[in-house]
């Protein structure tokens, strides 16, 4: 057995078999590529026919009419098409089993393979068993010694296999003259007509909507009633239209007419439009009893198709909001798209299990041989679960106040731009900061002037009227404000409003933390009510930081005037 592939049962695995295709289209056949025998319109004997044989192990006519209803329906076909759709066009990431550098290995050679794109392309096709309960991939291999990988996958019809009646599940192939499946339930017969499928030569993918047998699942059981329901009434109602939307003629002889005179008479009336007409003698009478509008006739087979339709939806997304549009429906849209991605994410994680058991699986064991424990790389299908940009917007707007530091390059990455380089020119950001000057460095003329030794002279006079044309130091620190603002421009305004902002910030959420307090531990609005006015919120550290403020602006507002004051004198 040595260098020889075995299946999981210890079987060896011929090469041919998997690099050859065994389950393709034939003429004569049992898998014909062209439907020759369709089903003449769909009524509830045909349906129900087609439905009870498949039940018995026999759904070649109802796969035929499962196919017909997905062609023929426009209303399914875009509802269904919109959640195979949803799916295959999501991303496809790959995780290592763990971080052994063997696992890592293990997820490169998966991750090589996807890049060959047969995955994104077959996705559709596989989600196919959403409406038929199973849909059938033929798999063709690459068999190389270290690199043994799938290189091909060929959809194929469902009416070309054929569920086990025994189980229910085990899926067939149609082959005429082909030796019988084994039975895979204990004395029961084998079923003539099908062989089993190859180890490793297909991938099955099995999508049930509700909880059953494979041979009963596919969201178009369901369905089917609805459209056929829906094509009766849509004869109908252009029974309707030729009758009542199109106006009668009639023709009229009189008692010495000829038939010739009728005939061309008659002629004339019906290759004017259709056959809505009449020709009747000039002395007879012909009454058309229409529907009364008021009872609401005139569109009672648009509102049954519109119903049907809607439940159609229903059955397929889960909801209507995201195919009919109504008025005031713009709400709730929102909370149906929720919906549609709950499914969306279980439709991803049922074919992401299909994937890594019968590609990904055997693709590691047949070139790297089988792992202890499962431990495989996994093949992910989804949306990764990341707050969106307006989430990241939101919280970098309200938590940075309150000190929240998130590294730039990380926000760069999740809006998707880049670092800039040196020298690019860029937009936005944000004045620098110019640095606090120390009490050491201000300039002589609005140094507070030294205090005098206790054994120095008294002052003079003279001393007294020079310190009396002396500006304050409540002047000068303004000079020094609007000297800076000069100079630095609005980087030092950026700057004190920021620090101002960061104090009134502490000081209000200090007040609003005990009314957050008393609304979460309160039983009722009376209860909440009560609580707050027995409440004593701390407003000092708001208005401390609030009065800081108000003098720093006041200082700056009385230099400014100081200054204008000598600037016109």
């Amino acid at each position: 057995m040595a260098g020889k592939l075995i299946d999981q049962y210890g079987n060896p695995i011929e090469p041919k078999v998997l690099t050859q295709e065994i389950a393709g289209p034939d003429y004569i056949g049992q898998r014909p590529a062209i439907l020759s025998d369709l089903p003449i319109g769909l009524n509830p004997v045909i349906l129900g026919e087609a439905l009870r044989a498949a039940d018995g192990g026999d759904s070649l006519a109802w796969q035929t009419i499962a196919e017909l209803i997905e062609e023929k329906d426009a209303h399914y076909q875009g509802v269904l098409g919109t959640r195979k759709r949803s799916v295959a066009q999501l991303p496809i990431t790959v995780d290592p089993a763990s971080d052994d550098p063997q696992h890592k290995k293990h997820a490169e050679f998966i991750q090589d393979w996807l890049r060959l794109g047969l995955l994104e392309d077959a996705l559709q096709d596989i989600l196919d068993a959403i409406g038929k309960g199973w849909s059938v991939h033929e798999l063709t291999w690459d068999l190389q010694p270290g690199c043994n990988r799938i290189v091909a996958m060929e959809w194929r019809p469902q009416r070309w296999f054929e569920p086990s009646y025994q189980d229910g599940e085990t899926i067939l192939i149609r082959e005429a003259n082909a030796e019988p499946a084994p039975a895979s339930v204990e004395g029961a017969p084998v079923q003539t007509g099908f062989k089993a499928m190859p180890p490793h030569k297909f991938i099955v993918h099995k999508h049930k909507s509700w909880s059953g047998l494979t041979m009963r699942s596919g969201l178009t059981r369901t369905v089917a009633f609805l459209v056929m329901f829906k094509h009766f009434t849509a004869r109908d109602w252009g029974l309707f239209v030729q009758s009542y939307g199109l106006p009668l003629r009639i023709g009229k002889f009189g008692p010495g007419a000829s038939e010739e005179q009728k005939r061309v008479l008659r002629r004339a009336v019906f290759d004017l439009m259709g056959a809505a007409g009449a020709v009747i003698p000039d002395s007879m009478q012909l009454e058309m009893i229409e529907p009364k509008h008021g009872a609401g006739s005139n569109d009672i087979h648009q509102r049954r198709c519109d119903w049907l339709d809607a439940q159609i939806s229903k059955v397929v997304l889960g909801q209507t909001g995201t195919t009919d549009s109504k008025q005031g429906a713009h709400a709730s849209g929102a909370i149906h798209r929720l919906v549609q991605e709950d499914i969306e994410r279980a439709d991803a994680r049922l074919a992401s299990g299909t994937i890594n058991r019968q590609a990904v699986v055997p693709m590691i064991d047949m070139t790297f041989g089988p792992q202890p424990m499962g431990q495989y790389p996994k093949i992910s299908i989804g949306r990764p679960d990341e707050p969106t940009v307006a989430d990241v917007t939101n919280a970098l707007q309200w938590l940075g106040p309150q000190g929240l530091t998130v590294a730039a390059t990380e926000v760069r990455q999740r809006l998707g731009f880049s670092d800039p380089e040196d020298g690019e020119e860029v937009i936005g950001g944000r004045a620098p900061t110019p640095p606090a000057t120390p009490p050491h460095t201000l300039p002589a003329e609005v140094r507070p002037a030294q205090e005098e030794p206790p054994h120095a002279s008294a002052p003079t006079p003279q001393d007294e009227a020079e310190a009396e044309t002396k500006q304050t130091l409540h002047s000068q620190l303004g000079q020094v404000l609007i000297r800076h603002t000069r100079e630095n421009g609005p980087g030092l305004v950026s700057a004190l409003s920021a620090s101002a902002a960061r104090e009134c910030a502490e000081g209000f959420a200090a007040m609003c933390r005990p009314a957050q307090d008393a609304y979460e531990q309160a039983t009722s609005l009376e209860d909440f009510r009560a609580r707050l006015e027995a409440m004593r919120l701390p407003p000092e550290k708001l208005a401390d930081a609030m009065a800081n403020a108000m003098m720093v602006a006041e200082l700056a507002g009385e230099a400014m005037v100081l200054d204008q004051m000598r600037a016109d004198g």
